[in-house]
């Protein structure tokens, strides 16, 4: 059975509440390290079929820069690396 996970980027307004929201809604551990490399390995460590749906990923840039962006790149990334791993993007406009 594959796991289904939405991934709202408007929640995510700065760095710390987009770490914590990412390790709420992706079950991640408690030592989890609230970084993107720590975001990298968590993705890396899934071992059951995963979807990953990732809403308004526009918003990211504008809540977080840069850093929004590079966030979304570690999560295509690690579906490249990961094989149990899917993602899909999906803006306001499509939903």
């Amino acid at each position: 059975m594959m796991i289904r996970i939405m991934i709202d980027c408007s929640e995510m307004t700065t760095y710390l509440e987009a770490h914590a929201y990412l390790a709420r809604e992706l079950s991640f551990p408690e030592y989890y390290g609230a970084n993107l490399d720590a975001l990298h390995d968590c993705l890396g460590d899934i071992s059951e079929e995963t979807h990953v749906t990732i809403l308004n990923s526009a918003e990211i840039q504008n809540n977080l820069g840069t850093y929004g962006l590079r966030l979304l790149e570690v999560f295509e990334q690690s579906a490249r690396e990961n094989d149990l791993l899917t993602i899909n993007m999906i803006e306001r406009d499509t939903w």
